[in-house]
């Protein structure tokens, strides 16, 4: 049996039940002999698919390879009425790790225990197994109460309706037996498309990319990948030598953010960083509308054209995996070479120049498809009162599976622009990577660091613009920087010197 301590990226709270029913219909779709693609096609859609952590998923599925042949558990999920579909499930969080499903179910068979007071047995030396992240544990513990084996008594886990059926099988397990014969199985394999697929390395590095300073900056956080658009902020790509976050201020008692973080402690904590990002001066690499040609008159000219560049800039931006200039560069030679004009008009490009990147040239028919079914979007936007109901709009245009973060970076280039102008844009321009989001969460500005839907994202966006303090800075760049810097990780090495309130440090 295997020791999983990665799950599938299911949510939290209410969003966890549609978020399962959504797996059992990926199974109901999935056939033998399907094409990857089409099974990694069906859990995005599903929002289910994390491409920082594609086998989680797969693990959880039992299933990989270039062509599929379901598990056992797969083909049983997508035959199996509701009830026996929670059971199935139950049965599976305990297959995937019996190691932590008997330390969990033996701790909740003697009384009501909080999340925290389990997650710091998992740390402890009376635990002996593989221990999973605290988002993980977070997921773990959220689809096991979903489907029963616990249930909530106040904010403690107390045994729910499926919790004797487990007990019974964690009492045949000898944790110490199965420790010393314990072996991993076999990683799901993901196949590689030529460049298209996402899946493969947590980082690929772009051409002009130091690859090992990539590999070094990413080995500094826990599960959260450096986007191309903050490697610049990684202490191997020159930011070496600023001063440090840590060591500057008093330590903050653990007994101030023990039962929570107040709305004192964090704008302590920004206040912190803010005083931080000022003195290291660290250099942004946020993209403007001059780097793409806009301006606003362009906008008065034809509106519509102009979102749509701003659409082909943030598929490039966030889908080519290259830096600053390299992006810069891909969408100048699309427009050069009257690509952008002609896929926006509908017509065939007469050719295609040697210095076109084909990848770029296919995120910009995507955003050129899905612009041509929304016309009068960009007039829609101007006649929205507040950001969150552009945002909103956007989402139902250009998302669906095409945009998700780009959209707050459309937001924020129009906003730069002076093209739209609502009160509450700057919560939604603010672009909440996953290794922001790991940060907030530890820092204590969100509960979780998922953002599974458009609510969950814009929920991390302004907690990212509230973390990055003042209104002039990039509020990404500051806590990404900032977590670069110090080093912050899941298990962090320096939790017992840090001054700052973390969630780390009340393990």
């Amino acid at each position: 049996m295997p020791q999983v301590i990665e799950f599938p990226p299911v949510g939290t709270g209410a969003d966890v039940p549609p978020a399962l029913r959504e797996l059992v219909r990926v199974c109901k779709e999935t056939r033998d002999g399907d094409a990857f693609r089409e099974l990694r096609t069906r859990l995005r859609e599903a929002k289910l698919w994390d491409a920082a952590r594609p086998r989680s998923t797969l693990r959880f599925l039992g299933v990989g390879g270039k062509t599929i042949t379901r598990s056992p558990f797969m083909v049983a999920l997508a035959e199996a009425p509701d009830e026996a579909a929670y059971e199935l499930l139950a049965d599976r969080l305990f297959e995937l790790n019996p190691v932590l499903a008997k330390a969990v179910l033996e701790l909740v068979s003697q009384r009501a225990y909080g999340k925290d007071e389990v997650y710091k047995h998992l740390g402890s030396v009376a635990y002996r197994g593989l221990v999973p992240s605290r988002p993980d544990l977070e997921l773990w513990l959220q689809l096991a109460l979903t489907v029963g084996v616990f249930r909530l008594l106040g904010i403690a886990l107390a045994p729910g309706s499926r919790f004797d059926r487990l007990a019974r099988k964690a009492a045949l397990v000898d944790t110490d037996e199965f420790i010393a014969e314990y072996q991993p199985d076999p990683e799901p394999e993901i196949p590689t498309f030529g460049g298209d697929d996402e899946a493969g390395a947590p980082v690929a590095a772009a051409a002009s990319t130091d690859t090992a300073a990539v590999v070094a900056a990413t080995a500094t956080t826990s599960a959260s990948p450096v986007p191309a658009s903050l490697r610049h902020l990684a202490p191997s790509s020159g930011a070496a030598g600023r001063p440090s976050p840590r060591g500057r201020d008093r330590v903050t008692p653990v007994s101030r953010f023990a039962a929570g973080f107040s709305d004192e402690l964090l704008e302590e904590t920004t206040t912190r960083i803010a005083t931080w990002w000022g003195e290291a001066k660290l250099p942004s690499q946020a993209h403007k509308p001059e780097d793409f040609g806009l301006d606003a008159e362009a906008w008065v000219e034809g509106a519509d054209e102009v979102l749509y560049r701003v659409a082909v800039a943030a598929a490039l931006a966030f889908r080519l995996d290259a830096d600053h200039g390299d992006v810069i560069r891909a969408f100048k030679a699309l427009d050069t070479a009257g690509v952008l004009a002609d896929l926006y008009h509908g017509t065939v490009p007469a050719e295609l120049p040697g210095g076109v990147d084909a990848r770029a040239l296919m995120l910009a028919s995507l955003a050129a498809r899905r612009c041509a079914e929304v016309p009068d979007l960009a007039s829609s936007l101007e006649q929205k009162k507040t950001a969150a109901e552009a945002f909103a709009a956007l989402d139902a245009a250009l998302g669906r599976g095409l945009f998700r973060i780009e959209l707050l970076w459309i937001l924020r280039m129009l906003g730069a622009l002076g093209v739209i102008r609502y009160d509450d844009l700057p919560d939604y321009t603010a672009l909440p990577f996953r290794l922001v989001r790991d940060t907030l969460f530890r820092l204590g500005y969100v509960e979780t660091p998922y953002a599974a839907d458009p609510t969950g994202l814009a929920a991390a966006a302004r907690a990212t613009r509230r973390a990055g303090g003042a209104p002039d800075v990039v509020p990404d760049e500051v806590v990404a920087g900032f977590a670069l810097a110090a080093g912050c990780a899941y298990d962090c090495t320096h939790r017992k010197a840090c001054e700052y309130a973390c969630r780390e440090r009340l393990e």
